[in-house]
């Protein structure tokens, strides 16, 4: 689901790509991949360019308990994060995850 309302059901790695180029190009703030296999919505991964030039990961898996984010210095970073959860790819090395406060 884009900041537009756009959604596209089970998108592709290459889809996923070309909607992080929309943010990259300012045609959409934000992207969030839900798992459908979770019906309280409450597991989903999240980006965003963030201000200092880089992009902002978060992942959520559950409560806001379990609420992680990752800053990363480029596109194909958060790319290559976020595909691997929304697929479940096992990723080395592991991103330093940090807790999400709010």
């Amino acid at each position: 689901m884009m900041d537009s309302g756009a959604s596209y059901d089970d998108p592709s790695e290459d889809v996923l790509f070309m909607l992080l180029e929309d943010i990259e190009r300012d045609d959409e703030q934000f992207a969030i991949v839900k798992r459908t296999s979770d019906p309280s919505g409450q597991t989903y991964a999240q980006v965003v360019k963030n201000g200092a030039g880089g992009w902002t990961v978060e992942r959520r898996e559950g409560g806001p308990d379990s609420h992680y984010s990752v800053d990363v210095p480029s596109l194909r970073q958060a790319h290559e994060i976020l595909t691997c959860w929304a697929f479940e790819i096992p990723q080395a090395p592991l991103p330093d995850w940090t807790r999400a406060e709010f």
